[in-house]
């Protein structure tokens, strides 16, 4: 019998979906790892996609996958902890013939059984405190005389709203802020789009905040606790460090030896092993050193690494400014202090990735939320980070309006037509038609030998690639930068702007330019520092 996980993720999804903008608001502590709601809501997602056009002919099969799927989608404590939830409920739901009650009930002591192991010192008053709940409430539900699916999962949906709001009672930076847990909303959420599912009400978006909760909501939204009177606390300490996750694949060694290692180095670690993957989030002045430990147990890959107190400190500065909200924001992704530098004069939240480091949809959530504004416009900047910035609609409160410029020099150039106080379709209307009308063109160095559109390309080579196209195959950056600039300019283009990178100093770059300007009279040439890795050279013309 073929079976469909996808139908009870869906369910789940849904009602964090409706819900992740208010649980977000929770948050105590303004540091990167902090949308709580984010994270676990891209934690589901990652099980979705798994599941969504899949059919699995065991449980093993299905509960495999998306325990998998679970861990290999986790960001941050939260997510990470979800992940562990959904692993251990898996773990029942592979051993289990139907979908009854009792299976519904274990698979929720699994879920608080594997959650509280994942972690060496359990905190109450957190979400761990709320699946315990939970939990707890389907067994009593169960033994009273509830037979059916609904009825002990309602039991345990309705037990961890009880539970969330009884968390300021049990941990004090909750009570100080006047908040009650983010990830324990989160938990109550789910369930209650769990329990919608069963009992036929669709497909979990009735998963809703309380009153109560409601309140406490918008306290922490305006920094007001609910109770004092007095801003929610920002201790510093724990805006601490990097927040610093991978993964090792192919593990090999002394498992608990890496496990101690890593907590002796780190702070808000997890180390969560998943036959020979373990995955890693933790806290820690120097990732270098926990990347270098690592890598001698396996290969490294998905690392992500924020630093917390820059964040933070960005954070304050903008608050302490009091700027007046904008109308229409904008937010881009960039890399290079140059290029950075040149977006945020231009009134730009940057968020930093590209091309080799594409930056998650949470890292956009965030930045969106920063602009204040109730549209923004975002500009991918690369090609791969597209599909990323046009979810970000599912994730925030604002109208998102993506321009799909596809170079950090492109979308410098349609920062042009940024206008903060238009009108947010005709702002955005206008920088897509500006960025349609470039020509735009990347010099790189080739990584390895290859064959493209029947030419040859050796490894070390520098290859220009005009409007996505490879266009020459040179020796040096200046050969391949002056053979694609005059196949622009041949094109009538009367104004080319070059961003030099971090591999081109400056005296190369000027050279460069006045290469171009030597091609044609009516040409005028700008160089700007873009400090971007990768592409010693970027280039747009009008």
């Amino acid at each position: 019998m073929a079976i469909r996980m996808a139908l009870v993720v869906t369910a789940a999804h849904a009602a964090l979906k409706s819900q992740v903008a208010k649980i977000d608001a929770l948050n105590v502590y303004p540091v990167p790892d902090g949308d709580t709601g984010t994270n676990m809501l891209l934690t589901l997602e990652s099980v979705l996609r798994e599941t969504s056009e899949q059919s699995y002919e065991t449980p093993e099969a299905a509960s495999k996958a998306g325990a998998r799927a679970a861990l290999m989608g986790a960001r941050g404590n939260s997510g990470v902890i979800l992940s562990q939830m959904i692993r251990g409920a898996c773990d029942v739901l592979a051993r289990s013939a139907s979908l009854s009650a009792e299976t519904f009930v274990a698979a929720l002591e699994g879920a608080r059984e594997r959650a509280y192991s994942s972690i060496r010192e359990p905190v109450e008053g957190t979400m761990l405190t709320v699946i315990k709940d939970a939990a707890r409430a389907a067994r009593e539900a169960l033994e009273s005389g509830v037979k059916d699916p609904a009825g002990v999962v309602g039991a345990a949906a309705r037990e961890a709203h009880a539970s969330v709001k009884r968390t300021p009672q049990l941990l004090g930076t909750l009570r100080e802020a006047g908040v009650v847990d983010a990830g324990g909303l989160g938990v109550a959420v789910i369930l209650d789009g769990l329990s919608s599912w069963l009992g036929g009400k669709g497909d979990g978006e009735s998963g809703k905040v309380s009153g109560d909760e409601a309140a406490a909501l918008t306290s922490a939204a305006s920094g007001v606790a609910a109770d004092s009177g007095q801003p929610a606390v920002e201790p510093e300490e724990e805006a601490w460090g990097y927040c610093t996750e991978f993964f090792v694949t192919g593990f090999s060694g002394d498992a608990e030896e890496f496990e101690q290692h890593i907590h002796d180095i780190g702070r808000s670690v997890l180390v969560v092993p998943d036959e020979d993957l373990v995955k890693v989030h933790m806290h820690t002045q120097d990732p270098g050193e926990a990347l270098s430990y690592a890598g001698g147990f396996g290969r490294l890959y998905g690392i992500k690494i924020d630093d917390m107190e820059a964040q933070t400190r960005a954070r304050r500065e903008r608050s302490g400014q009091q700027q007046s909200p904008v109308k229409v924001g904008v937010v881009v992704a960039s890399r290079g202090e140059g290029a950075r530098r040149l977006f945020e004069e231009s009134g730009a939240v940057v968020v930093e990735g590209g091309q080799g480091e594409n930056p998650s949809a949470a890292d956009f959530a965030r930045a969106v939320e920063n602009t204040g504004a109730a549209d923004v416009v975002v500009l991918a900047n690369n090609k791969n980070i597209i599909p990323t910035a046009e979810r970000l609609h599912e994730l925030v409160e604002a109208k998102v309006h993506v321009v799909p410029t596809t170079s950090i020099a492109a979308g410098l150039a349609a920062m042009v037509a940024y206008d903060s106080e238009a009108e947010a379709g005709e702002v955005a209307s206008e920088m897509r038609e500006f960025f349609a009308g470039l020509r735009c063109a990347e010099i790189t160095r080739a990584v390895r030998d290859a064959t493209v559109d029947g030419r040859d390309v050796p490894e070390g080579a520098y290859i220009g690639l005009l409007d996505g196209k490879l266009c020459v195959v040179e020796e040096s950056v200046a050969d391949a930068a002056k053979k694609v600039a005059s196949e622009i300019v041949a094109g009538g283009a009367e104004l080319v702007t070059l961003l030099r990178g971090e591999d081109l100093d400056e005296s190369r770059a000027e050279a460069i330019a006045d290469a171009i300007r030597g091609m044609g009279e009516d040409v005028e040439v700008e160089v700007y520092d873009g400090g971007q890795p990768m592409y010693p050279l970027q280039v747009v013309a009008e």
